[in-house]
């Protein structure tokens, strides 16, 4: 009888938290939130910040009086702490929205997330603001050398993400700059950084990084395809959201997502750097799809696909100096 009663407790107050939309964006916009948070800013924030989640919700725990939310951000899993948890979140697979309070004490310590509110996502999704594509970047300021440093690359044991990018990225700067006259030094050094960034903490040669953008974009954070391929690594729309990225036109949010899809079709086929062979197919999973690679049982025979695989190896062996 007394758990019975808790657990009434607990949906008379789970059934409060079930706010109304009204309130809800009202309490989004005291905190200025106006898109959900992407999965990038959330894994490299430091402190305590009020943010907006999009997810699918696959679980609820309970144990000791404290309750567990299981959610999923596109590809990632995440837990988020809550004193009472909404009975409608409870009804199995939902789609929500959730403003949820997060700390990280260091740079490299988990995320913790506490739920402050809950709403539906198709009752939230309508008052998204999504940024406008940006201006032109101004001319180029400084640019010298042209050669990229083995050193930054992730072979052998690589250095932690922020020396790296401390040691190598006004090399990789120079060189973004030199190849792309209309960017200034600080937008190549931008891309630099996130370059560097992303490419150790994914494991993957920065310079092939450097090779694909070049064969992409030739480093135009404002390149838009016909089909709608966005940003400095083209992403897709659907790839994008698959990814967690929010806005592609961001340069970190696009790099990540650039270099975290290559790491996955690398991982994929066993590619390497070493492997030209798998590498290849890697490649042509990023241009064309692995649904193509896996038709055709290799490299499709498509001019464009065939003539991009074979332009990003080469820059990328003149990158390593072969």
């Amino acid at each position: 009888m007394r758990r019975l009663a808790i657990l009434a407790v607990l949906f008379i107050a789970g059934s409060s938290l079930a706010q109304t939309s009204s309130e809800y964006l009202a309490l989004r916009k005291k905190h200025k939130i106006s898109l959900p948070v992407s999965i990038v800013e959330l894994d490299s924030f430091v402190g305590t910040k009020v943010f907006e989640i999009k997810c699918t919700v696959n679980g609820i725990m309970e144990l000791d009086g404290k309750n567990s939310i299981s959610v999923e951000m596109g590809p990632n899993l995440q837990v988020i702490d809550a004193e009472v948890v909404p009975a409608w979140l409870k009804g199995g697979t939902v789609q929500a929205r959730m403003l949820v309070k997060a700390t990280r004490e260091q740079e490299l310590g988990a995320v913790t997330l506490q739920l402050l509110m809950a709403n539906a996502e198709s009752d939230v999704a309508k008052y998204d603001v999504y940024p406008k594509k940006p201006p032109a970047s101004k001319p180029v300021t400084r640019a010298t050398s042209t050669k990229v440093s083995r050193s930054a690359s992730s072979k052998g044991r690589p250095l932690p993400a922020r020396e790296a990018v401390a040691a190598y990225a006004p090399t990789y700067a120079r060189f973004i700059a030199n190849h792309n006259r209309k960017l200034s030094y600080d937008k190549a050094y931008e891309i630099a950084s996130a370059v560097i960034g992303w490419s150790v903490n994914y494991q993957v040669d920065a310079r092939l990084v450097m090779a694909l953008l070049i064969a992409e974009s030739d480093f135009n954070p404002a390149e838009l395809s016909g089909p709608g391929a966005t940003g400095l690594g083209q992403l897709m729309p659907g790839t994008a959201r698959e990814l967690g990225v929010r806005n592609p036109w961001n340069t970190n949010e696009n790099l990540y997502g650039t270099v975290k899809y290559l790491k996955t079709q690398m991982d994929r086929y066993g590619a390497t750097e070493d492997n030209a062979d798998r590498l290849a197919l890697a490649l042509a999973a990023y241009n064309a799809g692995p649904g193509a690679v896996k038709k055709h049982g290799g490299v499709p025979p498509y001019r464009e696909t065939q003539n991009y695989v074979r332009r990003i190896l080469r820059t990328y062996r003149q990158l390593c100096g072969a």
